[in-house]
């Protein structure tokens, strides 16, 4: 029984891989096989709806290991600057790993579109929503008010993924370098949570 379920987690870890480098439509079944090393008749097991639903379980995957680390980072003051860095080394971490041939696998398959893909898009829009209600907490610990931190966390996941982006075509950290330092700028230091 333990061997199903490690290829279940091998196919979804290997989508999640495939989709950060080549997006949905250029990750193949055939190379989620390859790369996960699991039999063929797995992904039908698995993932009976196909592509979608194998899709949507990578990027949920994703979704719940960010939000973890966010939360994880997320329990020191300054609690919005703890996050923001934890979650921009998750993404340099991603960028540097893959020679800048990957990026935020939420980000790039949340790019494709079509009919057959609304369980993908539930699953990429899940992510980025846990992704700044992470940091809307933060934030509010630190002392902003409601508005300014649920603006702020929007702000702050939109500037990351577009600094990916463009890290990503220039082959350089310095866009998200940038944006990193720009956004500490409007976060609280955490002077007004010290007692």
């Amino acid at each position: 029984m333990a061997k199903k379920s490690d290829a279940c987690d091998r196919i979804v870890r290997a989508t999640a891989s495939l989709l950060a480098s080549h997006g949905y439509y250029g990750t193949g079944l055939n190379d989620v096989i390859r790369l996960s090393e699991a039999p063929k008749g797995s992904l039908y097991h698995y993932f009976p709806q196909g592509k979608p639903q194998m899709a949507a379980a990578a990027v949920a995957f994703i979704g719940d290991e960010v939000a973890s680390a966010l939360a994880q980072a997320g329990k020191r003051p300054p609690h919005g600057r703890q996050l923001l860095q934890a979650m921009t080394g998750t993404l340099r971490s991603w960028l540097t790993r893959s020679q800048f041939q990957a990026s935020c696998p939420v980000f790039s398959t949340a790019m494709s579109s079509g009919e057959e893909l609304a369980v993908v898009r539930e699953a990429c829009a899940h992510a980025f929503a846990n992704w700044m209600q992470a940091i809307e907490q933060a934030l509010l610990q630190d002392g902003l008010g409601a508005e300014q931190a649920a603006s702020r966390a929007c702000l702050a996941i939109a500037a990351l993924e577009g600094a990916v982006v463009l890290a990503r075509t220039r082959e350089s950290l310095e866009p998200l370098e940038q944006i990193e330092r720009e956004l500490l700028g409007l976060l609280p230091d955490g002077s007004a949570t010290r007692r």
